[in-house]
């Protein structure tokens, strides 16, 4: 980010993020998307109710948050 003098960097993901990730990225003009943000957006600008597969629920999520 810093070569290209970019203002923010966004990284996203199929899967979830560490606390490690969640407190790196705003001290770092990151924003992070995770799965669970990635659906809700595919959902609201492209109509598109995706169903993301993963291994088991990441920690502290619930079944519902992978429907």
């Amino acid at each position: 980010m810093n070569d290209k003098s970019a203002s923010k960097g966004i990284v996203v993901t199929t899967a979830w993020f560490g606390k490690a990730s969640w407190d790196f990225a705003p001290r770092n003009r990151v924003e992070l998307i995770d799965s669970r943000h990635l659906k809700a957006l595919l959902l609201e600008h492209l109509g598109i109710d995706a169903l993301i597969g993963l291994p088991k629920p990441p920690p502290g999520w619930q079944t519902r948050d992978l429907s």
